[in-house]
């Protein structure tokens, strides 16, 4: 019988532990106030990235080290806005009431004021492009929110997919002399790297291969416009190319190779500044220019072509992922 008392003496107690716990929680429930403290933004609101495409030297020493709007720190130290580089990252953004605001940038360590500039912000998405320490900069809208497939009777492309490029026409001729050519890029792509459902559909996959092995096949596509040409400061707009990327059962990649193409009626100067009058070919510090990426399918790539034609920042594609 004392053995039975001790244990019901034993349940009771637990219970009471139990309830009085329940009871301390209830109370500190009660009493915490979780607040998130975020701050809508509504469609009246000015979004914005910060893009440093000033021509200068690839070296530290030239890093953004402090971003301030109106006086309001938007990056330092942590977060430095390197060159040819853009903040606060992809599928981020700043945001301010749309109008005019101060803009100031600090260059290095010592944090040396290189730009002091004022920008008019617009509505909605937008880069924000610093071309020249003395200049204002570009305002870009962004133009890339597109339902993905485009064409909805597509469920799906197999190996055949696609991605989305914008080329953004930055180049100088010389220090504080922008272009006044218009440049057109060009891309070319491998057509068949991979044995597909249509192959099989088809008949084409040999004995021993299956949908999805590599074929063999290097060859390339005709070099296809990405755009039209666009003048400096000018942008093509986020354009559809295939992408057939190279691993089936994967978002997958593929190699895209790029160059410039620059007419007479655009600009171009044979032997000066394109290799020939037959081609066209932007030349480059003394070459013509050509360059390839790795292109992910369904994502949003910008390419900033910015520094000098014929100096040591000789010009050249910066790639950045932007969705």
């Amino acid at each position: 019988m004392f053995y039975l008392k001790r244990i019901n003496d034993m349940k009771k107690i637990k219970y009471i532990s139990i309830g009085l716990l329940a009871a301390f929680f209830m109370g500190s429930c009660e009493k915490m106030e979780v607040d998130y403290d975020a701050i809508p933004v509504g469609d009246d609101m000015a979004q914005f990235q910060i893009g440093h495409y000033t021509p200068v030297t690839s070296s530290a020493e030239n890093n953004i080290y402090k971003v301030e709007l109106d006086g309001k720190l938007l990056a330092n130290s942590t977060n430095v806005l390197k060159y040819y580089n853009t903040i606060p990252g992809a599928g981020r953004f700043y945001y301010s009431k749309p109008g005019k605001v101060n803009l100031k940038l600090y260059q290095g360590t010592d944090l040396k004021l290189v730009f002091d500039q004022d920008v008019t912000l617009i509505k909605g998405k937008q880069n924000v492009i610093i071309h020249d320490y003395n200049a204002n900069p570009l305002i870009l809208e962004r133009n890339f929110d597109i339902p993905y497939p485009l064409d909805p009777s597509k469920a799906t492309f197999d190996t055949d997919t696609i991605g989305y490029i914008r080329f953004v026409n930055l180049m100088y001729e010389s220090e504080g002399h922008p272009t006044t050519m218009k440049l057109q890029y060009q891309y070319q792509y491998t057509l068949h790297p991979l044995y597909t459902n249509a192959d099989k559909d088809a008949g084409l996959i040999p004995d021993g291969k299956k949908v999805g092995d590599a074929t063999g096949d290097a060859t390339k596509s005709a070099w296809l416009n990405l755009g039209t040409p666009v003048a400096f400061g000018e942008s093509t707009g986020f354009q559809q190319v295939p992408v057939k990327k190279t691993t089936y059962i994967a978002q997958g990649a593929a190699r895209i190779d790029f160059r410039i193409v620059v007419t007479a009626a655009n600009g171009g100067v044979p032997g000066e500044t394109v290799m020939d009058d037959v081609d066209w070919l932007l030349k480059i510090n003394g070459k013509f220019y050509t360059d390839y990426w790795t292109i992910t399918t369904g994502r949003y790539t910008t390419h900033y072509f910015a520094g000098i034609r014929s100096k040591a920042t000789f010009a050249r594609a910066y790639s950045y992922a932007e969705h």
